[in-house]
């Protein structure tokens, strides 16, 4: 005989808007880590014939009794509310469906939550269970809440803590942090360190993201990046490179090198194999030593909303049903169907308010964003449908950025890829300096005083270049090669050297005149004599373009003048565009070439 099955729901209003609870109660890793659920060990996925696929997941209620269950994907609309079902072939629990919603009040910046779980049992142990563990988890959730508010945090990074009792090694950790004062960093930088890596939870100490943790320090972004890679250096801290998939955006693997790396990797949730990427698939994250603490990132969900935060909807939609997908006003959404990865672009003017998907993929290239969406599934089998934003995480510190850092090259000189290998990089400027009129300066002041000069200029490039998160790939003769993650960095770079030359000049009573030539494009990076170098087109051209220079101007391409950050930094500069045929390169191109007004 079926047992009936239990439900449970608690309701509460709170003073906060619905934002901000939603990034509080949407992390359900934190979430159920505080309110005493366990640890769970997730498998890849797998999938029935026709349906949703799941994960198959395995843990130990009150660590003694062995789980385990088929999870399927939560359901979301962010902000509105979230669900999520599991389903046990065996054991004292058949079947559960857990959800919170988020509700609007009379009042403004006011929201009432609602937290309801239904649960099924199998027999009466499940009934014991569910009494035990499942009903208490409902009021835990608001209890989470309280906690939030009685300690008066108004942001989602300040949610409560597990208290929990590691050791930390504060002799060590003292001991560490006189090495780290050793480098060019703050003392605020250093006492938030500090105390992040003695107070946190085992998951915030072992996954460190520099950005985020910069933005609850309310430090500058680019100082707590070049920080962390001190305090890797003096001991503090160890880094690995994440593969993250370019679509879903979660973590597949680790690596503690990128020597690590391989050239193709798979997502088990997208169902495909990407190729590895610096700009999209490999993220710099960073974890407490372990001679400071042992922690560990426990998994408590796999799939919660904020473990993927550019989805603002996810629905399974069945085979001959229809969702409706509420269309936030944000712009550069769209629709995928996991698994098949098949997408179609949101927002369009001449797009239906309606789209159907097939075993073929989508009906239309793109659908309307000025209703909300209806999508009809017309194919054989279940499908689980998001509506994404497609740009990417500014959050993220990619090894594109990174590897781009003068810190980087010099306190990880031997962090580069294995021999042979090479990984695409979408984006990347490459800026050229070469001295006008070097091979007079030799005839005149004799080999050795002449290197003595040109050394001295590398060491006025190479301080501007890495002032500008750039950083200095290799000197040729008497020129330099220097990358940076972005156009506006570079051209800040080649801005700054060229109008502190000429007092650099007075001061060493040289007389150094500079072409500099940037271009940004594709490009790949590759290990060359134990370093990391890049070559590609966008090298060459860099090259190219830098011999066009007259001396003391700056030469780039002449769509630069089109992204209005770039051109924001060229007020001050004489701008004369022009046509060059450069050598290798097919057709002419427009370049201009700018002279700084000192």
């Amino acid at each position: 005989m079926a047992l009936k099955p239990r439900i449970y729901s608690a309701e509460k209003e709170y003073a906060l808007p619905k934002e901000t609870l939603w990034q509080v109660l949407a992390d359900n890793n934190r979430l159920n880590e505080y309110i005493g659920l366990f640890p769970v060990t997730f498998r890849n996925i797998a999938k029935e014939q026709g349906g949703i696929f799941y994960r198959e997941a395995q843990a130990k209620a009150l660590g003694l009794v062995p789980l385990l269950w088929q999870e399927y994907p939560f359901q979301w609309e962010e902000g509105k509310s979230y669900t999520v079902e599991r389903f046990y072939p065996e054991g004292p629990v058949k079947h559960y469906t857990w959800g919170i919603e988020f509700l609007d009040t009379r009042e403004a910046n006011k929201t009432r939550i609602r937290v309801s779980g239904t649960f099924v049992p199998r027999n009466a142990l499940g009934i014991l269970a569910i009494d035990l563990i499942a009903a208490p988890s409902v009021k835990k959730t608001l209890a989470y809440m309280d906690d939030f508010l009685a300690a008066g945090a108004t942001e989602a990074h300040q949610a409560p803590q597990k208290t929990t009792d590691h050791k930390v090694n504060l002799q060590e950790i003292g001991r560490l942090e006189g090495e780290l004062r050793k480098y060019p960093v703050s003392e605020g930088f250093i006492l938030a360190l500090r105390s992040h890596l003695i107070h946190k939870s085992g998951h915030d100490a072992a996954q460190i993201e520099p950005y985020p943790v910069a933005r609850e320090w309310q430090q500058d972004p680019d100082d707590v990046l070049r920080g962390m890679l001190y305090a890797a250096k003096a001991g503090m801290l160890t880094l690995s490179w994440n593969l993250i998939c370019p679509n879903c955006r979660v973590s597949k693997t680790e690596h503690s090198s990128l020597a690590e790396l391989q050239p193709e990797f798979h997502c088990d949730l997208c169902g495909v194999n990407y190729d590895v990427n610096f700009d999209q698939s490999v993220e710099l994250h960073f974890s407490v030593h372990p001679s400071i603490r042992k922690a560990y990132a426990e998994v408590y969900c796999v799939g919660a909303p904020m473990i993927t935060p550019h989805v603002k909807a996810q629905k399974i939609v069945r085979r001959g049903e229809s969702a409706e997908f509420a269309v936030p006003p944000i712009d550069g959404l769209r629709l995928r169907v996991l698994q098949a990865n098949h997408t179609a672009q949101v927002g369009s003017a001449e797009g239906a308010p309606s789209i159907t998907y097939t075993d073929a993929g989508w009906s239309h290239a793109s659908v309307s964003g000025s209703a909300p969406i209806r999508v009809e599934n017309g194919s054989s089998a279940d499908i689980l449908v998001v509506l994404e934003e497609v740009s990417w995480r500014s959050e993220a510190v990619t090894a594109a950025k990174v590897t781009a850092m003068q810190e980087f090259r010099d306190l990880f000189s031997s962090e580069v890829l294995s021999p042979g290998q090479n990984i695409a990089i979408g984006h990347v400027t490459i800026l050229f300096t070469d001295l006008v009129g070097s091979t007079s300066l030799y005839e005149t002041a004799g080999d050795s005083s002449a290197y003595g000069q040109v050394r001295s200029h590398f060491d006025f490039l190479a301080a501007r270049i890495a002032k500008n998160s750039g950083s200095v790939v290799k000197t040729i003769g008497d020129a330099v090669m220097a990358v940076f993650h972005v156009p506006g960095d570079g051209l800040k770079a080649a801005l700054e050297i060229q109008r502190e030359l000429a007092d650099f000049n007075k001061t060493r009573g040289e007389a150094f005149v500079l072409r500099i030539g940037l271009f940004s494009g594709p490009a790949i990076a590759v290990n060359s004599n134990d370093r990391l170098d890049y070559f590609g087109r966008t090298v060459n051209i860099a090259a190219r373009i830098e011999s066009q220079g007259r001396g003391g101007d700056i030469v780039f391409p002449r769509n630069y003048l089109e992204q209005a950050n770039l051109k924001s930094l060229l007020d001050d500069t004489g701008l004369e565009p022009f046509e060059a045929q450069l050598k290798g390169i097919e057709g002419d191109m427009e370049l201009v070439r700018g002279t700084v007004r000192r």
